[in-house]
């Protein structure tokens, strides 16, 4: 074909990638990339070929640009969503298909694609929901009828609808492997025996059916049968080599056999490829200890108690975050923290649920509120990951003292914390007491958040030079945490590096593309950059999705004040104080709007939008 356009040209790349010449598929898709100029239907296609040849980042990089041209459209959505899915983003991909399904609540590839995403995501009513959704526009499909009911029996409610479909999907299609397996899934509890039989059937039918032979080594293990469970752990894995939970499980069964010697090398080999699963390290103890090695054995049992789950819980079986998905943000919130509320208060000795009822409470702006259950958090009888999750998710609200009592607590035990340690000391207790915790970081840890922050508190601390050696360094790196790449665009608007802090900016959104403040900042750097049309076009989307933040507005009409553009301004700072705002900016800038006095002696401070990142009367 001599059509050079880019349909024939992505063809190529695809049918090159499939041929086995990935780096001449990859270089054609970088320059149709380049080529394509923002053109919403090449990046449409060029993310859907992306997303079959497995190149999920580039994909979703594609599908977001259309999205901004685009922000409604249910085939970006519906594809964007489903590229989360394959990365394993099951929670994103099922808020993302939910938003499709809303705009084209017809559609099956969308209802099929949201109950997939759900129920991997574990949240199995609303998965039941999709899938009945979908089966009143597809009632023929008997492989989805076998799914949903799969899904029904997760639920718990609906149980026994789940088994009765099942039953009869198994009667209808009796060759289907994976139909005989789920319904020992439904009746291993009650009948035992009968769930052996059909598991047996689903492996003559299908012998390479991995987790049939996990399944009825675990039943005949629990009926007492272990020697005979033995061959069936075998074969998983020598079909999945690195299944933990078959590792294990065979670990154990050598156990219950008295063969602690061929326990310890199966619970090896789980143990290498999951260090942190309490099961594991538990059984491998117990062989050790059966095999007289008592201290090394003690060790493995002292990791345990740490890291064993407090409670086992799932929240999720029932309908509902679907619907969450497609309310206004504020409303979403508001029923979210409810449902955790309640959920906390039924299980008070479970901090992960605390943590999440007060990061809702303090992502509504219920600062006090939130602080008092982070405050109970302290009291609970928690592990260093709670402490340093719950601390990483106060320096981003900018709570930094609080922050600081929790990450004092994780950084003792864990390496990663000391990073987010040293961050809250230097808001905290200044430079000095910061850099004296960022030296306790080890050095596979100092990447380019560490080496960008550190700049940050050097500069603070009066060490110019090393400061800027560093910061050159960081850039060099990559980062994702959202508050560092925060600190470090301060640092390089305040040397006028602004095109530095915009490409650092636009990375970091990459990472965390729904951070607002990372949004806000950028879109004030565009400002200070001139380039008004898009920092508008940025406000503008930040509005549409958190229609509450008045910080956006103002900024907005400090963009608006730079364009000459006072009667647009003054409504976008009006909206502002509407919502609340506190920040002296707003009222400063509406006074210089009306043309009235200054309501406040420090005004010139707060003139513009480089004051908003750079305070010009206040110190570092």
């Amino acid at each position: 074909m001599k059509d050079s356009g880019p349909a024939v040209r992505l063809l190529q790349a695809e049918a090159s990638h499939w041929a086995g010449k990935r780096d001449t598929a990859l270089k054609m898709l970088e320059s149709l990339e380049k080529e394509a100029n923002g053109d919403a239907r090449v990046l449409f296609t060029l993310g859907r070929v992306c997303a079959r040849l497995g190149l999920y980042e580039r994909a979703e990089a594609a599908f977001r640009v259309v999205l901004g041209a685009h922000p409604g459209d249910a085939d970006v959505l519906f594809e964007l969503g489903r590229t989360h899915a394959a990365r394993q983003d099951y929670s994103r991909a099922v808020y993302l298909l939910a938003q499709a399904r809303q705009r084209a609540p017809k559609r099956p590839d969308i209802l099929l694609a949201l109950a997939r995403a759900a129920e991997d995501a574990g949240y199995y009513g609303d998965s039941a929901l999709a899938y009945d959704e979908y089966l009143q526009l597809q009632p023929g499909d008997d492989k989805v009828r076998r799914d949903r009911a799969r899904v029904y029996g997760y639920t718990g409610t609906r149980l026994e609808e789940g088994l009765k479909e099942m039953a009869w999907y198994v009667k209808k299609h009796p060759n289907d492997p994976v139909g005989h397996y789920h319904l020992a899934q439904f009746s291993w509890r009650a009948e035992p025996e009968k769930a052996l039989e059909q598991l047996a059937t689903a492996l003559r039918l299908d012998p390479n059916l991995g987790p049939a032979h996990v399944s009825r080594a675990w039943l005949l293990h629990r009926l007492g049968r272990t020697a005979d469970c033995v061959p069936h752990l075998q074969a998983a894995i020598r079909i999945t080599p690195k299944n933990v939970r078959a590792l294990d499980q065979l670990g154990l069964a050598y156990l219950a056999l008295d063969q602690p010697a061929e326990a310890e090398k199966a619970l090896r080999r789980a143990w290498a490829i999951a260090p942190e699963d309490p099961e594991v390290l538990m059984h491998l103890g117990r062989a050790l200890m059966a095999l007289g090695r008592e201290a090394e054995a003690q060790r493995f049992l002292e990791k345990y108690q740490q890291v064993r789950p407090q409670r086992f819980r799932d929240p999720r079986k029932e309908p509902g975050m679907i619907e969450l998905a497609t309310l206004p943000e504020a409303e979403r919130r508001t029923r979210e923290i409810a449902r955790f509320r309640g959920m906390a208060s039924s299980r008070p000795d479970d901090p992960k649920l605390q943590m999440h009822l007060a990061e809702l409470l303090m992502a509504d702006g219920r600062t006090n509120e939130a602080a008092g259950e982070f405050r109970k958090l302290l009291a609970m009888n928690a592990d260093s990951g709670i402490w340093e999750e719950a601390g990483k998710s106060l320096l981003r609200f900018e709570q930094h003292e609080l922050a600081r009592e929790f990450l004092a607590r994780a950084a003792a035990e864990r390496p990663t914390a000391r990073l987010d340690y040293g961050i809250a000391l230097f808001f905290t207790q200044g430079p000095q007491a910061a850099l004296k915790a960022l030296d306790t970081v080890p050095e596979a840890e100092r990447n380019g958040d560490f080496l960008l922050m550190k700049a940050r508190i050097l500069e603070a601390s009066g060490q110019t030079a090393e400061a800027e050696k560093l910061l050159l360094e960081g850039l060099r790196h990559s980062g994702s945490r959202p508050e560092v790449a925060q600190q470090a665009a301060l640092m390089l608007v305040r040397h006028d590096h602004t095109a530095e802090a915009l490409d650092l900016l636009n990375r970091a959104l990459q990472a965390t593309p729904d951070d607002a403040g990372l949004l806000l900042t950028r879109a004030i750097v565009l400002g200070l950059m001139n380039r008004n049309a898009d920092a508008a076009r940025s406000l503008e989307q930040i509005q549409s999705r958190w229609p509450e933040l008045d910080r956006a507005y103002l900024v907005h009409g400090l963009v608006l004040e730079r364009q000459s553009r006072p009667g647009e301004a003054r409504q976008k700072i009006q909206t502002a104080l509407a919502l609340g705002s506190q920040d002296l900016a707003a009222r400063c800038a509406l006074a210089r709007l009306k043309a009235s006095p200054a309501p406040d002696g420090r005004c010139d401070c707060v003139k513009g939008l480089r004051e908003l990142l750079l305070p010009a009367c206040a110190g570092p």
